[in-house]
C-alpha cells in the first residue's frame, strides 16, 4: 500500500500538469484569430453590413473564446478582495468600464438589482481602466455586492493582456468566467439608444444580464426559467 500511494500521487499530479499545460489562455487565442476578425469586419462595415459585422463578434465568440482560460491579471482593489484573475473561486461576471465609456440608463441599476440577488453563488466584478481618482467618484454608483477593482495602464506590468483585454474587442464588455477561471462567453453590454423608453432600456439589460447568468448554468445549479424577464418579474 505504502508504494502504490505515492505512485498514485505521481501519476495524479503529471495529469495535472499535462492539464494546465494545454490551457489556452484567451490572450493567446485572440491574438491568433484577431487580424482575420478585423479584415472580415473592415469589409463588411465598408458594405454597409452593420448585423453581419456583429455576427462576426458572436462567431468569433462562440468558435474560438469560448473555452479559453482568463489570463493571469493583477488588479488593483478598491473595495474588493478579489485583486487578481488568479483569485477567481466561483462564478463571476466581469464588466469593464472606462471614464469615457458612458453606460447607458438602466445598466448600472440592473447590475445592482443582479449582484443583491445573486451575490451569493456569483461574483459581480466591475473592472474600470482608470486611474484611482477617476474610480473613486465613479465607484459610489454599484451596489456594495458588486467588487470594484482597477488597472491603471501607466502603472500595470501586463501591457500585452491590457491591450488584448482592453483594446483589441472594444470597450464596455462582460466576461463570463467560470470557477476554474474558463470563459463561458463575451458579450458586448447594450449600447446606448435615444430612440428607447425607460423601460425598454430596463429591459433591454435585464435580457442581457440574464443570458449572462444563464450562461454560468454549466458551472451551477441554477435554474433560468427562475431568472427574470422584466422590470414586471424583477
Amino acid at each position: 500500500m505504502s508504494r502504490i500511494l505515492p505512485f498514485f500521487f505521481l501519476i495524479s499530479f503529471g495529469l495535472f500538469a499535462q492539464e494546465e499545460s494545454n490551457k489556452r489562455f484567451f490572450s493567446e487565442v485572440l491574438s491568433l484569430n484577431l487580424d482575420s476578425y478585423n479584415t472580415k469586419v473592415d469589409e463588411a462595415l465598408v458594405r454597409g453590413e452593420f448585423s453581419y459585422a456583429k455576427s462576426l463578434f458572436d462567431s468569433l465568440v462562440k468558435n474560438h473564446l469560448q473555452g479559453s482560460f482568463i489570463d493571469p491579471l493583477k488588479f488593483e482593489p478598491y473595495n474588493s478582495s478579489i485583486v487578481s484573475t488568479e483569485e477567481i473561486e466561483k462564478p463571476t461576471i466581469i464588466s469593464t468600464y472606462a471614464s469615457w465609456c458612458i453606460p447607458n440608463k438602466g445598466e448600472i441599476p440592473v447590475l445592482n438589482k443582479m449582484a443583491q440577488k445573486y451575490g451569493d453563488m456569483i461574483d459581480f466584478v466591475v473592472l474600470f481602466w482608470d486611474q484611482k481618482k477617476t474610480v473613486r467618484k465613479l465607484a459610489k454608483q454599484f451596489d456594495t455586492n458588486i467588487q470594484i477593482v482597477y488597472v491603471d495602464e501607466v502603472q500595470n506590468g501586463h501591457m500585452q493582456t491590457v491591450k488584448l483585454l482592453k483594446h483589441a474587442l472594444g470597450m464596455s464588455l462582460s466576461f463570463v468566467i467560470a470557477a476554474d477561471g474558463e470563459i463561458l462567453d463575451i458579450n458586448r453590454r447594450p449600447a446606448n439608444k435615444m430612440n428607447l423608453s425607460e423601460n425598454q432600456i430596463f429591459n433591454q439589460n435585464i435580457t442581457f444580464l440574464t443570458r449572462q447568468i444563464a450562461a454560468i448554468n454549466i458551472d451551477l445549479n441554477i435554474n433560468i426559467h427562475e431568472l427574470p424577464e422584466s422590470l414586471a418579474t424583477f
